[in-house]
């Protein structure tokens, strides 16, 4: 990707602070919260998908809220088109938030099921407060064929549609102020196989004919590998990997993206798959210690992991991939026989030692 930097995030923080106990006051233990999001620096080009992929709880839609300023963070900073967002008040932000919306998770949660079609699709028109009603009305009206939407549709509830279409409707709200980023948090995750992809074709259309850049938020690997230009890999706050959607996918080096990536299911049952087998517990993210996220469960783990906080950095012969690991050169080059498992789908599943 060639284009100029859209956003630019840098260290962004959000911590979510935890009500102190009688037990807290009594011993006078300083107030803790969950580090959601630690320290994160991420950049969107623009006409760029970017996915983000990690385990559920690792941050992603955080982040995604942070860029669209829906969370207000406790540190960093972040630039959108050389813009200082988070020094934006009143009018100005209004003004901001029509160059980014998002697209939630939960179609049916995030429509009002009280408002007609129109309504729901015009509601970031009116709140910019540049349109009448028979304005917004038409505008909708010309928006919903975008989408795949039938335009005599205005006047329906949310109810009448059905999953898709409600995504569809999410998408098209979206859409309607003619947004530079989209931050689309698990579009297809409620929705079955034929959908998702008539969902993804069309999100690929669209940044075609609008030139939008993307935030793709999602579990869905596949979803990444087909829409996405380059993609973040999270894990518990912080982004651990970073790179080409290619590169990270299919030669990934950060031993925690090395074992999502394998945990991944093989549709083919012939195919001979290599697990990449980690254990531990996950640390908790309230006041966590200092080191590497990762370490409790990593098989390459050492002393300075614990201690010392691994920054993004490119390694050399994978240019413009960043990992976060202290053992980056030889964990690239590493894949132990302990550390993995051969498991052969034509047998009756028995794990064979590799």
């Amino acid at each position: 990707m060639t284009g100029k930097a859209l956003v630019e995030a840098e260290g962004l923080q959000k911590f979510f602070p935890l009500t102190r106990s009688v037990t807290d006051l009594v011993r006078h233990l300083p107030r803790r919260a969950i580090h959601a999001v630690d320290g994160v620096s991420l950049t969107v080009r623009a006409r760029e998908t970017v996915g983000l992929i990690g385990e559920s709880g690792s941050g992603k839609t955080t982040l995604g809220w942070l860029i669209s300023r829906l969370h207000e963070p406790t540190g960093g900073s972040l630039r959108f088109d050389g813009e200082d967002v988070l020094a934006l008040r009143g009018n100005e932000l209004r003004r901001w938030r029509r160059n980014v919306q998002v697209v939630f998770q939960d179609p049916v949660g995030s429509l009002d099921p009280r408002l007609k079609v129109w309504q729901i699709v015009g509601e970031p028109l009116r709140a910019q407060g540049e349109l009448g009603k028979g304005e917004i009305r038409a505008h909708v009206k010309d928006l919903l064929p975008t989408v795949g939407l039938p335009p005599d549709c205005l006047d329906q509830f949310p109810h009448e549609f059905s999953g898709g279409g409600r995504q569809r409707l999410s998408l098209a709200r979206a859409l309607s102020v003619d947004p530079r980023l989209v931050v689309l948090d698990e579009p297809t995750s409620a929705l079955d196989v034929a959908v998702q992809a008539q969902i993804l074709n069309r999100l690929v259309e669209l940044q075609k004919e609008r030139e939008v850049a993307y935030l793709l938020i999602t579990h869905n690997v596949a979803a990444v590998r087909y829409v996405a230009d380059r993609v973040a890999v999270m894990y518990l706050g912080q982004a651990v990997e970073v790179g080409g959607v290619r590169e990270v996918l299919e030669h990934p080096i950060h031993p925690y993206t090395k074992a999502l990536l394998a945990a991944v299911p093989v549709a083919d049952a012939r195919r001979r798959r290599t697990r990449f087998k980690i254990g531990g517990d996950v640390p908790s993210l309230v006041n966590p210690a200092p080191g590497c996220r990762f370490a409790p469960r990593c098989p390459f783990v050492i002393d300075r992991c614990r201690v010392e906080d691994p920054l993004l950095r490119e390694i050399p012969g994978a240019p413009g991939q960043l990992v976060a690991c202290h053992r980056a050169e030889e964990v690239r080059e590493i894949a132990p026989v302990s550390l993995l498992t051969t498991v052969d789908d034509r047998s009756t599943g028995a794990a064979a030692s590799a």
